[in-house]
């Protein structure tokens, strides 16, 4: 309960987009950057393709939605689930932020939390 996240809520699971064009017209659709191919795997990208494009004071509406998102997406993924190599970030989440921000609410985050962290223990465990 320290973070305060939700336990109650729709569990999530695996991403439903397969492919590099498809993570990349979705960073274009929903962070309004068009990231590297060459900074793109499969399943994530790196953190410095997404810090690259900052807000600026004149933005619109729609640019501060896109930076909003982009940023909490750098939180899930550089804080809540960190990838081993600290410069990298699971595409998977910007695929739960899509539409509205104000639905990130009803995904169940603090049991994602804990079973990625579980996992992650037993992985290093071995």
């Amino acid at each position: 309960m320290i973070l305060g996240l939700p336990i109650r809520g729709m569990p999530l699971s695996g991403p439903t987009i397969k492919g590099k064009a498809q993570w990349i017209n979705l960073c274009t659709q929903s962070c309004g950057f068009t990231p590297l191919e060459t900074d793109m795997r499969t399943s994530d990208i790196t953190l410095s393709d997404v810090t690259r494009h900052p807000i600026v004071p004149d933005s619109t509406d729609e640019e501060v939605t896109e930076h909003t998102r982009t940023l909490i997406w750098q939180l899930l993924g550089g804080f809540l689930f960190p990838d081993t190599s600290g410069t990298r970030i699971r595409l998977y989440f910007l695929e739960v932020l899509q539409g509205d921000l104000a639905l990130a609410r009803r995904w169940s985050w603090g049991s994602a939390v804990l079973g990625y962290l579980y996992h992650n223990l037993c992985n290093g465990a071995k």
